[in-house]
């Protein structure tokens, strides 16, 4: 009785408005990190690394809750063949970084151990994560803002199909990770990415992808939490993608698509950063590559 009391409350859209309410995130962010403190010490060790954080480690946290959820309903792909997803080593226990948020560390650091050391990077980050924004709000030339539709933490609330309150080329940096399978019209969105970045900047573009399927399903009819949870392994996504069709929508918004994986990144950047080796960075940049001779912002 009390369990479906408590699904009829988080259903209603009081209960939505509080979850998004910036008293309601900042003090889901403070037990998270208090229990993250707590905890840490069973982790401490020096097998690992968080690229994201620095922390040594004798392990990450495996995504334990997610695996339970697509399990009761039934999602129909094996989670080992999501790509860019270490199941048994998920979170950072220090910072809370994703796998893909590790990865996505590895690059900056090379990026910006490259860069030219006379020009600031204007850096803008969607649906936010701890630890990385902690991570590149830190470094001094970077001018880093924060954007999400419904979020009340972050510098500009915005739909990111609809950027008008960016001019054209405003950000030398754009990541963009697992939001357009939450976004409609996710080609309009891709468009406007294009549109905000620089010439010469680049774009890192991720969404959950599944080895062996090539053809995006974003079929009306799954229209329930269930059925989005069995076919695109989520409540609150609007679509499966396929690999080869999420390369092709951002080549046809106007991109050229880079894929690093372990071959760019080494085996043991990898292994250290708890990364599955399967793993692959979509990083966009606007096509054609005016200034591929000599980048802003090359690896």
């Amino acid at each position: 009785m009390l369990a479906r009391l408590n699904q009829r409350i988080k259903s209603t859209g009081a209960y939505g408005r509080y979850k998004h309410s910036l008293v309601y995130v900042t003090l889901r962010e403070w037990d998270k990190a208090l229990q993250r403190k707590f905890h840490l010490r069973k982790y401490r060790g020096t097998a690992f690394s968080c690229p994201v954080c620095g922390v040594g480690l004798s392990g990450f946290i495996s995504a334990g809750s997610y695996v339970r959820m697509a399990q009761v309903h039934g999602y129909i792909y094996p989670l080992e063949a999501i790509e860019t997803f270490n199941v048994a080593a998920y979170s950072c226990p220090s910072c809370d970084a994703s796998d893909r948020e590790r990865l996505y560390a590895l690059y900056f650091d090379r990026v910006f151990a490259a860069r030219d050391p006379t020009r600031r990077c204007r850096l803008l980050e969607f649906a936010p994560s701890f630890g990385l924004a902690r991570k590149l709000k830190r470094m001094p030339f970077i001018d880093y803002r924060s954007a999400d539709l419904e979020r009340n933490n972050v510098d500009d609330r915005l739909d990111i199909t609809d950027m008008r309150g960016y001019a054209d080329g405003s950000f030398d940096i754009v990541l963009c990770s697992h939001v357009l399978e939450h976004v409609p019209d996710d080609r309009r969105a891709m468009r406007e990415l294009r549109r905000i970045l620089r010439p010469d900047g680049f774009a890192i573009v991720m969404v959950p992808l599944v080895h062996g399927v090539d053809e995006t399903n974003e079929d009306p009819a799954i229209d329930t939490p269930a059925l989005r949870w069995k076919y695109f392994g989520s409540d609150d996504h609007v679509r499966q993608y396929g690999r080869r069709d999420f390369a092709d929508r951002l080549i046809a918004s106007g991109f050229a698509v880079e894929r690093l994986g372990i071959d760019f990144f080494g085996e043991g950047a990898f292994r250290r950063a708890g990364i599955a080796a399967d793993s692959v960075l979509y990083v966009v940049r606007k096509s054609p590559v005016t200034s591929a001779a000599n980048p802003k912002f090359a690896p």
